[in-house]
């Protein structure tokens, strides 16, 4: 049977971590260990840890969520024999066949695509710090169509969220490292996938997702005043183009022309002139998801 490795990052959870362990031992898929990071916690999270079945992998620095996920994908791919790899947060509920349905997807797309790297998300009910359902579906929450996953999309918006992600060995050797400039893991994680393997979806919510006041990111919904935020008040673009030259600098010599110089026209954007900016956008289809998004991005750039 094909080896899963979750990877739990941990930061002064424990007011839910015990929640979410107890829901990853009762998954229906036997065949997965668990390594966990914990990033610098001043509470109980390391106790917590040590009292299940977890590899901890020992650290007192805390270097932020994005460079804890990187630094436990490469120990766990040089330390066990896993095929696929999943992200785990520390305050969800993993609902308990999570891990089967996804890896019967990634298996059924692994046959279409037999030498591919290969990610597969899911979406996720939102919930309230009670686990109250707010939204049956974190993407009618947010307003995204999981369909719209080629690489010139997800340069402008990222649509995949780690704690949903599983990804085969392939994909991992290939993402690693995850460099500083990169906006999160997942999104690099999806920008690596979708220029050089397969993004597939499961049309299914397979986790709580928990909303409370500390949550590193987060669901905000799809609202008015939140995209006149975002857009209007907000620089743009600014970490997209850096994450972009940083891809450029790293896969430049596997892109073809194409990308080449789609992304050379991209990151050299704040150097064009009014028209010239919205030119290089309309041409590589450079755009967000929805009309509202897209107003905001073409009206502030």
């Amino acid at each position: 049977m094909s080896k899963v490795s979750i990877l739990l990052s941990t930061h002064n959870g424990d007011k839910y971590l015990q929640g979410q362990l107890l829901s990853l031992f009762s998954q229906s898929c036997i065949s997965f260990n668990v390594v966990a990071r914990d990033d610098g916690s001043s509470d109980n999270s390391k106790k917590i840890l040590k009292s299940y079945n977890v590899e901890i992998l020992s650290s007192d620095e805390n270097t932020g969520v994005k460079k804890s996920f990187s630094k436990l994908l490469e120990y766990a791919l040089k330390s066990t024999n896993s095929n696929y790899f999943m992200f785990s947060d520390q305050d969800d509920v993993w609902k308990e066949d999570k891990i089967e349905k996804t890896m019967q997807k990634i298996q059924e797309i692994e046959r279409e695509y037999p030498d591919k790297p290969i990610l597969i998300h899911t979406d996720l009910e939102v919930v309230d710090e009670n686990l109250q359902t707010i939204d049956k579906s974190f993407w009618h929450f947010e307003n995204i169509d999981p369909s719209s996953n080629a690489f010139n999309k997800l340069l402008m918006q990222n649509t995949i969220t780690g704690c949903t992600v599983m990804i085969n060995r392939k994909l991992a050797e290939l993402t690693l490292p995850i460099p500083d400039e990169a906006i999160m893991h997942d999104w690099w994680l999806g920008l690596v996938a979708s220029k050089f393997g397969k993004i597939a979806y499961v049309n299914e919510p397979l986790i709580k997702y928990r909303q409370h006041k500390k949550n590193s990111i987060g669901a905000k919904g799809f609202k008015i005043k939140t995209i006149v935020r975002k857009f209007f008040i907000e620089l743009p673009m600014k970490d997209n183009l850096v994450q972009a030259q940083k891809f450029l600098n790293q896969y430049r010599d596997s892109l073809d022309e194409e990308s080449i110089t789609m992304l050379e026209d991209f990151v050299s954007i704040e150097s064009k002139s009014f028209w010239q900016k919205r030119k290089v956008l309309l041409k590589y289809g450079l755009l967000k998801q929805g009309f509202i998004r897209n107003m905001g991005l073409l009206l502030k750039i």
